[in-house]
Protein backbone atom coordinates (compact mmCIF):
# COMPACT_ATOMS: atom_id res chain seq x y z
CA UNK A 1 0.00 0.00 0.00
CA UNK A 2 1.43 2.98 -0.92
CA UNK A 3 2.09 6.04 2.13
CA UNK A 4 1.85 8.90 -0.78
CA UNK A 5 -2.48 9.65 0.58
CA UNK A 6 -0.83 9.66 3.88
CA UNK A 7 1.31 12.13 3.02
CA UNK A 8 -0.77 14.33 1.64
CA UNK A 9 -2.85 14.67 4.98
CA UNK A 10 -0.03 15.07 6.93
CA UNK A 11 -0.28 18.84 7.58
CA UNK A 12 2.93 19.55 9.95
CA UNK A 13 4.89 18.04 6.53
CA UNK A 14 7.31 20.34 5.52
CA UNK A 15 7.54 21.19 1.58
CA UNK A 16 8.20 23.32 -1.40
CA UNK A 17 7.21 26.69 -0.72
CA UNK A 18 7.04 27.57 -4.64
CA UNK A 19 3.61 26.71 -5.33
CA UNK A 20 2.53 29.79 -3.18
CA UNK A 21 4.90 31.68 -5.09
CA UNK A 22 3.41 30.69 -8.64
CA UNK A 23 -0.05 31.75 -6.61
CA UNK A 24 1.55 34.77 -6.06
CA UNK A 25 2.59 36.01 -9.76
CA UNK A 26 -1.10 35.02 -11.06
CA UNK A 27 -2.99 36.52 -8.40
CA UNK A 28 -0.61 39.81 -8.66
CA UNK A 29 -1.02 39.59 -12.25
CA UNK A 30 -5.50 38.92 -11.90
CA UNK A 31 -5.06 42.30 -9.61
CA UNK A 32 -3.53 44.20 -11.98
CA UNK A 33 -5.69 43.30 -14.62
CA UNK A 34 -8.95 43.80 -12.35
CA UNK A 35 -7.87 47.47 -11.29
CA UNK A 36 -7.15 48.48 -14.64
CA UNK A 37 -10.94 47.24 -15.64
CA UNK A 38 -11.91 49.57 -13.52
CA UNK A 39 -9.34 52.29 -14.87
CA UNK A 40 -10.16 52.11 -18.19
CA UNK A 41 -13.14 54.24 -20.18
CA UNK A 42 -13.72 56.10 -16.56
CA UNK A 43 -15.67 52.90 -14.61
CA UNK A 44 -14.34 54.33 -12.00
CA UNK A 45 -16.12 57.61 -12.54
CA UNK A 46 -19.13 55.61 -13.43
CA UNK A 47 -19.85 52.86 -10.81
CA UNK A 48 -18.05 55.27 -8.11
CA UNK A 49 -18.56 59.63 -8.69
CA UNK A 50 -21.49 59.87 -10.83
CA UNK A 51 -24.50 57.98 -8.75
CA UNK A 52 -26.45 60.35 -5.91
CA UNK A 53 -26.56 57.40 -3.00
CA UNK A 54 -23.78 54.51 -2.93
CA UNK A 55 -25.71 51.49 -0.98
CA UNK A 56 -24.42 50.19 2.03
CA UNK A 57 -24.22 46.63 4.23
CA UNK A 58 -25.85 47.18 7.61
CA UNK A 59 -22.55 48.33 10.19
CA UNK A 60 -20.63 49.67 7.13
CA UNK A 61 -22.43 53.02 6.38
CA UNK A 62 -19.13 54.85 7.60
CA UNK A 63 -17.49 53.57 4.99
CA UNK A 64 -17.45 56.41 2.10
CA UNK A 65 -16.18 57.55 -1.32
CA UNK A 66 -12.61 58.68 -1.36
CA UNK A 67 -13.10 62.67 -1.82
CA UNK A 68 -11.89 64.14 -5.30
CA UNK A 69 -10.52 61.86 -7.39
CA UNK A 70 -9.48 59.68 -4.73
CA UNK A 71 -11.01 56.10 -6.39
CA UNK A 72 -8.49 56.94 -9.35
CA UNK A 73 -6.15 56.93 -7.12
CA UNK A 74 -7.26 54.07 -5.04
CA UNK A 75 -7.51 51.99 -8.10
CA UNK A 76 -3.73 52.65 -9.42
CA UNK A 77 -2.15 52.01 -5.59
CA UNK A 78 -3.62 48.73 -6.08
CA UNK A 79 -2.18 48.22 -9.60
CA UNK A 80 1.06 49.26 -8.26
CA UNK A 81 0.53 46.63 -4.98
CA UNK A 82 -0.28 44.03 -7.63
CA UNK A 83 2.88 44.42 -9.33
CA UNK A 84 4.92 44.54 -5.69
CA UNK A 85 3.14 41.27 -4.64
CA UNK A 86 3.74 39.73 -8.22
CA UNK A 87 7.32 40.27 -7.72
CA UNK A 88 7.41 39.08 -4.19
CA UNK A 89 8.06 42.73 -3.08
CA UNK A 90 7.01 43.37 0.53
CA UNK A 91 4.75 40.57 -0.37
CA UNK A 92 2.98 40.16 2.83
CA UNK A 93 2.19 44.30 2.99
CA UNK A 94 1.63 44.34 -0.83
CA UNK A 95 -1.12 41.38 -0.22
CA UNK A 96 -2.71 43.30 2.89
CA UNK A 97 -2.77 46.37 0.16
CA UNK A 98 -4.90 44.35 -2.34
CA UNK A 99 -7.20 42.46 0.21
CA UNK A 100 -8.14 46.32 1.41
CA UNK A 101 -8.21 47.76 -1.76
CA UNK A 102 -10.73 45.01 -2.83
CA UNK A 103 -12.24 45.14 0.39
CA UNK A 104 -12.88 48.84 0.39
CA UNK A 105 -14.61 48.44 -3.36
CA UNK A 106 -16.99 45.48 -1.84
CA UNK A 107 -17.98 47.91 0.96
CA UNK A 108 -18.60 51.18 -0.63
CA UNK A 109 -20.96 50.24 -3.03
CA UNK A 110 -22.86 47.53 -2.22
CA UNK A 111 -24.40 46.57 -5.81
CA UNK A 112 -21.35 45.92 -7.67
CA UNK A 113 -20.80 42.66 -5.65
CA UNK A 114 -20.14 39.70 -7.36
CA UNK A 115 -18.62 36.25 -6.14
CA UNK A 116 -15.51 36.94 -8.31
CA UNK A 117 -14.35 39.83 -6.21
CA UNK A 118 -14.77 38.62 -2.98
CA UNK A 119 -12.68 35.35 -4.31
CA UNK A 120 -9.81 36.99 -5.11
CA UNK A 121 -10.09 39.29 -1.68
CA UNK A 122 -10.04 35.79 0.14
CA UNK A 123 -7.34 34.82 -1.61
CA UNK A 124 -5.14 38.02 -1.18
CA UNK A 125 -6.31 38.18 2.83
CA UNK A 126 -4.67 34.54 3.28
CA UNK A 127 -1.50 35.68 1.65
CA UNK A 128 -0.75 38.28 4.11
CA UNK A 129 -0.43 35.25 6.28
CA UNK A 130 1.48 32.59 4.01
CA UNK A 131 4.81 32.45 3.14
CA UNK A 132 4.51 33.81 -0.53
CA UNK A 133 7.62 35.36 -0.51
CA UNK A 134 10.07 32.91 0.50
CA UNK A 135 11.42 31.56 -3.01
CA UNK A 136 11.48 33.34 -6.83
CA UNK A 137 10.88 36.80 -5.24
CA UNK A 138 12.42 40.09 -4.39
CA UNK A 139 12.47 39.63 -0.99
CA UNK A 140 14.26 36.61 -1.29
CA UNK A 141 16.88 38.12 -3.06
CA UNK A 142 17.09 41.62 -0.92
CA UNK A 143 15.94 39.92 2.82
CA UNK A 144 16.27 36.02 3.12
CA UNK A 145 19.25 34.68 1.83
CA UNK A 146 19.27 31.68 4.00
CA UNK A 147 19.17 28.84 1.49
CA UNK A 148 17.13 26.73 4.36
CA UNK A 149 13.90 28.90 4.41
CA UNK A 150 12.82 27.97 1.31
CA UNK A 151 9.57 26.05 2.60
CA UNK A 152 5.98 25.95 4.43
CA UNK A 153 3.63 23.19 5.95
CA UNK A 154 1.64 21.27 3.97
CA UNK A 155 -1.65 22.31 6.07
CA UNK A 156 -0.83 26.09 4.38
CA UNK A 157 -0.99 24.63 1.25
CA UNK A 158 -4.53 23.25 1.81
CA UNK A 159 -6.22 26.07 3.42
CA UNK A 160 -5.13 28.12 -0.66
CA UNK A 161 -6.87 24.80 -1.61
CA UNK A 162 -10.13 25.10 1.04
CA UNK A 163 -10.34 28.58 -0.53
CA UNK A 164 -10.32 28.37 -4.30
CA UNK A 165 -12.36 25.16 -3.54
CA UNK A 166 -14.96 26.73 -2.29
CA UNK A 167 -17.02 28.19 -5.37
CA UNK A 168 -16.66 25.13 -6.70
CA UNK A 169 -18.33 22.88 -3.96
CA UNK A 170 -20.38 25.69 -2.60
CA UNK A 171 -21.22 26.98 -5.97
CA UNK A 172 -22.88 23.04 -6.69
CA UNK A 173 -24.78 22.49 -3.56
CA UNK A 174 -26.28 26.11 -4.55
CA UNK A 175 -27.72 24.40 -7.60
CA UNK A 176 -29.88 22.13 -5.72
CA UNK A 177 -32.05 24.33 -6.13
CA UNK A 178 -35.45 24.15 -7.44
CA UNK A 179 -35.45 26.58 -10.05
CA UNK A 180 -31.92 25.41 -11.21
CA UNK A 181 -32.78 21.89 -11.80
CA UNK A 182 -35.86 22.72 -13.57
CA UNK A 183 -33.58 23.99 -15.97
CA UNK A 184 -35.44 27.60 -16.31
CA UNK A 185 -32.56 30.18 -15.18
CA UNK A 186 -30.29 28.63 -18.03
CA UNK A 187 -32.75 28.37 -20.38
CA UNK A 188 -33.44 32.22 -19.74
CA UNK A 189 -29.12 32.70 -19.78
CA UNK A 190 -29.32 30.29 -23.23
CA UNK A 191 -31.96 32.65 -24.91
CA UNK A 192 -30.34 35.58 -23.85
CA UNK A 193 -27.43 34.86 -26.21
CA UNK A 194 -28.36 32.57 -28.96
CA UNK A 195 -26.23 35.53 -31.19
CA UNK A 196 -23.07 34.44 -29.51
CA UNK A 197 -20.92 33.50 -32.73
CA UNK A 198 -19.75 29.53 -32.66
CA UNK A 199 -21.97 28.47 -28.99
CA UNK A 200 -24.55 30.71 -30.00
CA UNK A 201 -25.41 28.00 -32.55
CA UNK A 202 -24.83 25.35 -29.99
CA UNK A 203 -27.75 26.71 -27.66
CA UNK A 204 -30.34 26.47 -30.20
CA UNK A 205 -30.44 22.96 -29.89
CA UNK A 206 -33.00 20.92 -28.04
CA UNK A 207 -32.07 20.55 -24.28
CA UNK A 208 -29.03 23.10 -24.53
CA UNK A 209 -30.88 24.45 -21.71
CA UNK A 210 -30.94 21.38 -19.41
CA UNK A 211 -27.49 20.08 -20.40
CA UNK A 212 -26.14 23.56 -19.12
CA UNK A 213 -28.02 23.44 -16.03
CA UNK A 214 -27.35 19.77 -15.17
CA UNK A 215 -23.36 20.04 -16.82
CA UNK A 216 -22.84 23.18 -14.48
CA UNK A 217 -24.27 21.59 -11.64
CA UNK A 218 -21.86 18.12 -12.38
CA UNK A 219 -19.03 20.22 -13.21
CA UNK A 220 -19.25 22.06 -9.46
CA UNK A 221 -19.42 19.05 -7.47
CA UNK A 222 -17.21 16.80 -9.71
CA UNK A 223 -14.36 19.23 -10.28
CA UNK A 224 -12.27 19.23 -7.04
CA UNK A 225 -11.78 15.60 -6.67
CA UNK A 226 -11.63 14.70 -10.15
CA UNK A 227 -8.72 17.76 -10.25
CA UNK A 228 -6.71 16.06 -7.18
CA UNK A 229 -7.31 12.09 -8.31
CA UNK A 230 -4.44 11.14 -11.01
CA UNK A 231 -6.53 9.22 -13.39
CA UNK A 232 -9.37 11.65 -13.80
CA UNK A 233 -7.21 14.63 -13.61
CA UNK A 234 -6.25 14.90 -17.65
CA UNK A 235 -10.51 14.51 -18.15
CA UNK A 236 -10.92 17.07 -15.35
CA UNK A 237 -8.84 19.74 -16.97
CA UNK A 238 -10.23 19.18 -19.95
CA UNK A 239 -13.56 20.13 -18.38
CA UNK A 240 -12.41 22.82 -16.59
CA UNK A 241 -11.02 24.57 -19.62
CA UNK A 242 -14.69 23.75 -21.82
CA UNK A 243 -16.75 25.21 -18.87
CA UNK A 244 -14.24 28.69 -17.78
CA UNK A 245 -13.97 29.52 -21.64
CA UNK A 246 -17.90 28.91 -22.39
CA UNK A 247 -18.12 31.23 -19.30
CA UNK A 248 -16.01 33.58 -20.67
CA UNK A 249 -17.40 33.82 -23.68
CA UNK A 250 -21.02 34.19 -22.91
CA UNK A 251 -20.65 36.32 -19.67
CA UNK A 252 -19.34 39.15 -19.28
CA UNK A 253 -17.55 38.00 -15.51
CA UNK A 254 -14.09 39.88 -16.81
CA UNK A 255 -10.73 37.84 -14.93
CA UNK A 256 -12.44 35.40 -13.29
CA UNK A 257 -12.58 32.65 -16.01
CA UNK A 258 -8.92 33.32 -16.25
CA UNK A 259 -8.07 33.16 -12.50
CA UNK A 260 -9.68 29.86 -11.71
CA UNK A 261 -8.01 28.47 -15.14
CA UNK A 262 -4.09 29.36 -14.02
CA UNK A 263 -5.31 28.20 -10.43
CA UNK A 264 -6.22 24.70 -11.55
CA UNK A 265 -2.88 23.57 -10.65
CA UNK A 266 -3.42 24.26 -7.04
CA UNK A 267 -5.56 20.41 -6.68
CA UNK A 268 -2.38 18.72 -8.16
CA UNK A 269 0.13 16.92 -5.94
CA UNK A 270 2.29 19.48 -3.90
CA UNK A 271 5.47 18.56 -5.80
CA UNK A 272 4.09 19.78 -9.15
CA UNK A 273 5.34 23.06 -8.94
CA UNK A 274 8.84 21.83 -8.10
CA UNK A 275 8.98 19.34 -10.20
CA UNK A 276 8.58 21.79 -13.59
CA UNK A 277 10.49 24.11 -12.16
CA UNK A 278 13.10 21.76 -11.98
CA UNK A 279 13.02 21.30 -15.49
CA UNK A 280 14.26 24.46 -15.98
CA UNK A 281 16.29 25.18 -12.55
CA UNK A 282 19.30 26.31 -15.05
CA UNK A 283 17.16 29.08 -16.19
CA UNK A 284 15.64 29.88 -12.80
CA UNK A 285 18.77 29.16 -10.12
CA UNK A 286 19.43 32.51 -9.74
CA UNK A 287 15.98 33.79 -9.31
CA UNK A 288 15.70 33.47 -6.05
CA UNK A 289 16.61 29.93 -4.21
CA UNK A 290 14.31 27.68 -3.12
CA UNK A 291 14.78 23.57 -3.21
CA UNK A 292 13.48 22.23 -6.41
CA UNK A 293 13.03 19.06 -4.45
CA UNK A 294 10.14 18.73 -1.55
CA UNK A 295 11.70 15.90 0.33
CA UNK A 296 14.54 17.86 1.03
CA UNK A 297 12.81 21.11 3.57
CA UNK A 298 13.54 20.87 6.93
CA UNK A 299 11.45 20.07 9.76
CA UNK A 300 11.70 22.70 12.03
CA UNK A 301 10.26 22.76 15.17
CA UNK A 302 6.95 24.52 15.02
CA UNK A 303 7.01 28.13 17.22
CA UNK A 304 4.55 29.64 18.94
CA UNK A 305 3.45 31.86 16.37
CA UNK A 306 2.88 29.21 13.89
CA UNK A 307 0.40 27.20 16.39
CA UNK A 308 -1.47 30.40 16.88
CA UNK A 309 -1.76 30.76 13.27
CA UNK A 310 -3.21 27.23 12.85
CA UNK A 311 -6.05 28.25 15.18
CA UNK A 312 -6.58 31.15 13.55
CA UNK A 313 -6.76 29.37 10.59
CA UNK A 314 -9.30 26.87 11.61
CA UNK A 315 -10.97 29.99 12.53
CA UNK A 316 -11.35 31.44 9.35
CA UNK A 317 -12.46 28.06 7.95
CA UNK A 318 -15.42 27.42 9.89
CA UNK A 319 -16.35 31.07 8.73
CA UNK A 320 -16.12 30.14 5.23
CA UNK A 321 -18.00 27.04 5.83
CA UNK A 322 -21.12 29.34 7.95
CA UNK A 323 -21.18 31.74 5.74
CA UNK A 324 -22.69 29.40 2.28
CA UNK A 325 -25.31 28.14 5.02
CA UNK A 326 -26.86 31.00 5.41
CA UNK A 327 -29.44 31.02 2.49
CA UNK A 328 -30.61 27.12 3.57
CA UNK A 329 -31.50 28.29 7.24
CA UNK A 330 -32.88 32.11 6.84
CA UNK A 331 -36.42 32.44 5.78
CA UNK A 332 -37.74 32.51 2.26
CA UNK A 333 -36.37 31.86 -1.06
CA UNK A 334 -32.63 33.93 -1.29
CA UNK A 335 -33.05 34.39 -4.79
CA UNK A 336 -35.80 36.23 -4.52
CA UNK A 337 -35.21 37.88 -0.98
CA UNK A 338 -31.42 38.08 -1.53
CA UNK A 339 -30.94 37.26 2.03
CA UNK A 340 -28.17 34.99 1.98
CA UNK A 341 -27.55 35.54 -1.42
CA UNK A 342 -23.99 37.89 -0.81
CA UNK A 343 -20.92 35.63 0.02
CA UNK A 344 -22.25 32.44 -0.80
CA UNK A 345 -21.21 31.11 -3.64
CA UNK A 346 -24.80 31.61 -5.44
CA UNK A 347 -24.03 32.31 -8.81
CA UNK A 348 -25.95 32.36 -11.61
CA UNK A 349 -29.20 31.10 -10.00
CA UNK A 350 -31.32 33.56 -10.34
CA UNK A 351 -32.42 35.83 -13.83
CA UNK A 352 -34.43 39.07 -12.24
CA UNK A 353 -35.87 41.59 -14.32
CA UNK A 354 -36.98 44.32 -12.41
CA UNK A 355 -39.32 47.36 -12.75
CA UNK A 356 -39.10 49.95 -10.11
CA UNK A 357 -40.74 53.38 -9.47
CA UNK A 358 -41.62 54.93 -5.98
CA UNK A 359 -44.28 57.10 -5.03
CA UNK A 360 -43.24 60.67 -2.80
CA UNK A 361 -46.12 61.84 -0.86
CA UNK A 362 -46.92 64.70 1.80
CA UNK A 363 -49.84 65.77 3.50
CA UNK A 364 -50.75 67.77 0.69
CA UNK A 365 -49.48 66.14 -2.58
CA UNK A 366 -47.77 63.40 -4.03
CA UNK A 367 -45.62 62.65 -6.93
CA UNK A 368 -44.41 59.47 -8.96
CA UNK A 369 -40.90 59.40 -9.98
CA UNK A 370 -38.92 56.49 -11.77
CA UNK A 371 -36.08 54.96 -10.38
CA UNK A 372 -33.69 57.22 -12.36
CA UNK A 373 -34.12 60.08 -10.18
CA UNK A 374 -32.02 58.57 -7.34
CA UNK A 375 -30.29 55.73 -9.55
CA UNK A 376 -27.66 55.44 -12.27
CA UNK A 377 -28.49 53.28 -15.38
CA UNK A 378 -25.65 50.98 -13.94
CA UNK A 379 -27.70 51.01 -10.37
CA UNK A 380 -31.29 50.46 -11.89
CA UNK A 381 -29.34 47.44 -13.80
CA UNK A 382 -28.33 45.46 -10.52
CA UNK A 383 -29.64 47.54 -7.41
CA UNK A 384 -33.80 46.78 -7.89
CA UNK A 385 -32.64 43.33 -7.25
CA UNK A 386 -32.49 43.66 -3.24
CA UNK A 387 -34.93 44.98 -1.54
CA UNK A 388 -32.68 46.17 1.22
CA UNK A 389 -31.37 48.84 -1.86
CA UNK A 390 -34.91 49.88 -2.66
CA UNK A 391 -35.23 50.78 0.58
CA UNK A 392 -31.95 52.59 0.85
CA UNK A 393 -33.14 54.38 -2.34
CA UNK A 394 -36.12 55.40 -0.18
CA UNK A 395 -34.57 57.29 2.04
CA UNK A 396 -32.33 58.84 -0.48
CA UNK A 397 -35.11 60.11 -1.72
CA UNK A 398 -37.06 61.19 1.93
CA UNK A 399 -33.78 63.12 2.02
CA UNK A 400 -34.06 64.84 -1.37
CA UNK A 401 -37.88 65.76 -0.19
CA UNK A 402 -36.64 67.25 3.09
CA UNK A 403 -33.77 69.34 1.51
CA UNK A 404 -36.62 70.97 -0.70
CA UNK A 405 -39.06 71.58 2.30
CA UNK A 406 -40.74 68.53 2.43
CA UNK A 407 -39.30 66.45 5.64
CA UNK A 408 -42.15 64.64 6.25
CA UNK A 409 -42.50 62.73 2.96
CA UNK A 410 -43.51 59.31 2.64
CA UNK A 411 -41.81 57.45 0.35
CA UNK A 412 -43.73 53.83 -1.48
CA UNK A 413 -42.65 51.50 -3.94
CA UNK A 414 -44.06 49.79 -6.81
CA UNK A 415 -41.07 47.58 -7.20
CA UNK A 416 -42.19 44.60 -10.03
CA UNK A 417 -40.07 41.67 -10.10
CA UNK A 418 -39.69 38.26 -12.57
CA UNK A 419 -37.92 35.77 -11.49
CA UNK A 420 -36.49 32.89 -13.66
CA UNK A 421 -39.42 33.48 -15.93
CA UNK A 422 -42.12 33.87 -13.40
CA UNK A 423 -44.93 36.79 -13.95
CA UNK A 424 -43.73 39.99 -12.42
CA UNK A 425 -45.45 40.80 -8.54
CA UNK A 426 -44.18 43.27 -6.20
CA UNK A 427 -41.09 42.60 -4.15
CA UNK A 428 -41.60 45.18 -1.91
CA UNK A 429 -45.10 46.32 -0.25
CA UNK A 430 -46.51 49.06 -2.11
CA UNK A 431 -48.93 49.72 0.88
CA UNK A 432 -45.46 50.84 3.26
CA UNK A 433 -43.66 53.91 3.59
CA UNK A 434 -40.10 52.84 3.29
CA UNK A 435 -38.67 55.31 5.38
CA UNK A 436 -40.41 54.06 8.31
CA UNK A 437 -39.26 50.12 8.34
CA UNK A 438 -35.74 49.13 9.33
CA UNK A 439 -33.94 46.05 7.79
CA UNK A 440 -33.97 42.89 10.20
CA UNK A 441 -31.32 40.48 10.71
CA UNK A 442 -33.95 37.19 10.00
CA UNK A 443 -36.54 38.65 7.66
CA UNK A 444 -38.43 41.69 6.82
CA UNK A 445 -42.73 42.20 7.00
CA UNK A 446 -42.54 44.31 4.47
CA UNK A 447 -40.68 42.39 1.61
CA UNK A 448 -43.00 40.30 -0.19
CA UNK A 449 -41.26 36.56 0.35
CA UNK A 450 -43.52 34.33 -2.15
CA UNK A 451 -42.19 34.68 -5.79
CA UNK A 452 -45.19 32.70 -7.05
CA UNK A 453 -44.60 29.22 -8.69
CA UNK A 454 -42.19 28.46 -11.25
CA UNK A 455 -44.46 28.69 -14.74
CA UNK A 456 -43.79 25.28 -17.51
CA UNK A 457 -42.84 28.53 -20.03
CA UNK A 458 -40.88 32.14 -18.65
CA UNK A 459 -42.92 34.72 -18.54
CA UNK A 460 -42.00 36.65 -21.61
CA UNK A 461 -43.67 40.28 -21.38
CA UNK A 462 -42.09 42.74 -22.64
CA UNK A 463 -41.46 45.96 -19.58
CA UNK A 464 -43.59 47.90 -21.56
CA UNK A 465 -46.71 45.88 -20.77
CA UNK A 466 -46.02 45.26 -16.60
CA UNK A 467 -48.50 47.50 -15.61
CA UNK A 468 -51.21 46.35 -17.74
CA UNK A 469 -50.60 43.04 -16.89
CA UNK A 470 -50.27 42.76 -13.31
CA UNK A 471 -52.40 44.00 -10.58
CA UNK A 472 -51.15 47.15 -9.35
CA UNK A 473 -51.85 48.57 -5.93
CA UNK A 474 -54.38 51.21 -5.72
CA UNK A 475 -51.44 53.72 -4.40
CA UNK A 476 -50.40 53.30 -7.87
CA UNK A 477 -53.51 52.53 -9.34
CA UNK A 478 -53.18 55.67 -12.32
CA UNK A 479 -50.26 54.04 -13.99
CA UNK A 480 -52.31 51.11 -15.23
CA UNK A 481 -53.75 53.92 -17.98
CA UNK A 482 -49.90 53.99 -19.27
CA UNK A 483 -46.65 52.28 -20.06
CA UNK A 484 -43.70 52.84 -18.45
CA UNK A 485 -41.89 54.35 -21.22
CA UNK A 486 -44.82 56.95 -21.90
CA UNK A 487 -44.81 57.61 -17.91
CA UNK A 488 -41.20 58.37 -17.76
CA UNK A 489 -41.32 60.78 -21.29
CA UNK A 490 -44.03 62.88 -19.24
CA UNK A 491 -41.66 63.23 -16.40
CA UNK A 492 -38.95 64.07 -18.31
CA UNK A 493 -41.21 66.65 -20.10
CA UNK A 494 -42.36 67.78 -16.72
CA UNK A 495 -38.87 68.04 -15.59
CA UNK A 496 -38.13 70.08 -18.46
CA UNK A 497 -40.77 72.17 -17.55
CA UNK A 498 -39.65 73.32 -14.01
CA UNK A 499 -35.93 73.52 -15.29
CA UNK A 500 -37.28 76.26 -17.90
CA UNK A 501 -39.51 77.92 -15.37
CA UNK A 502 -36.69 78.36 -12.65
CA UNK A 503 -33.93 79.51 -15.59
CA UNK A 504 -33.91 83.29 -15.88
Amino acid sequence: MSIQPLRELDGMRPVDASPLAVLRLILGVTFWFWATDYLADDRWRILFVQPTVLFKYAGFEWVNLWPGNGIWWHFQIARGAAIAFALGFLTRFSAAVLAATMTYVLLVERQIYNNHDYLLACTALLCCFLPCGRVLSLDRLLFRRDAGDAGMRLWQWWLVRFQLGLPYVFGGIAKLDSDWLAGQPADLFVHARLDTPVIGTLFQLPGAAFVMAWGGLLFDLSIVPALMWNKTRPLAVVAALVFHLTNATIFRIGVFPWFMLATLYVFFPVSFVPQVLQRFRGVLGSSGGGSSVETAQPDRPVSGAHRVAIRLAVVYVVIQLLLPIRPWVLPGNPSWNERGQRFAWRMMLRHKDCLLWFRMQTEDDYLIVPAKIVMTPNQILRAPRDPELVRQAALHLQSLAAQMGQPECKVYALHLVSLNGRPARPLVDPTVDLTQVDRGWFSDDWVMQDPGPLPAEPWRVPFDQWWQQTELPATFGELRSMRPSEAEAEFDRLGEQQRAAQSP
